[in-house]
């Protein structure tokens, strides 16, 4: 149990779980929507977070569920669950539908859940394009990273999901910026549906 609390605090009092220079965007449908400008891009960082009535289990099923990752993903053309090497390691696949002229991307995301309590799991995300072939139909997302966040209180699961992509190309950043709060607001209310 101590190792678990410890582990717990280095993750909630980590520079990641910063709430420092975060502006809240968006406050909508039970929402909220932080945004701030990361050291190494002129790109943001987004961070949603929102509280379902539901078990941390239903949240986190929904999540690794690759093949329907779809149904509930902003922009979402297709995805699939590509393997789980283990109960911890999962490799999704996920095509996005940019608006014309712009390539529509593909991302390879790599889910690493980490169970922090009975009650805490983290899963961190990352690129991982070398472990699936590109497909022309697009230009595949290799910049990528974040994490979810659920943690069970009571009958409620609260929700936080952090991430920074870049979808590369040669989309104009106030483009790509312009969606950081629209994309995440989406995902959310739509994930509360599937849960609740």
């Amino acid at each position: 149990m101590k190792i678990h609390i410890a582990i717990l605090s280095l993750l909630v009092f980590s520079p990641v779980f910063s709430q420092k220079n975060w502006k809240l965007k968006k406050d909508k449908d039970d929402v909220k929507i932080y945004v701030k400008s990361t050291e190494s891009s002129s790109l943001k960082l987004f961070k949603a977070e929102m509280t379902v009535k539901s078990s941390l289990n239903d949240v986190l099923n929904v999540i690794l569920d690759g093949d329907k990752l779809k149904d509930w993903n902003y922009k979402a053309l297709d995805s699939k669950l590509l393997s789980k090497s283990s109960e911890n390691d999962y490799l999704l696949w996920l095509a996005l539908d940019l608006p014309w002229p712009v390539r529509n991307r593909d991302v390879v995301i790599a889910l690493k859940i980490l169970r922090i309590t009975d009650d805490v799991v983290k899963i961190d995300i990352s690129a991982a394009s070398e472990r699936y072939a590109e497909n022309d139909d697009y230009l595949r997302i290799t910049t990528f990273e974040g994490y979810w966040l659920l943690e069970q209180i009571g009958d409620s699961v609260k929700v936080t999901h952090q991430m920074f992509g870049d979808p590369g190309g040669s989309l104009p950043n106030w483009f790509i910026n312009s969606t950081i709060t629209r994309a995440p607001h989406y995902n959310f209310v739509a994930l509360k549906e599937l849960v609740e």
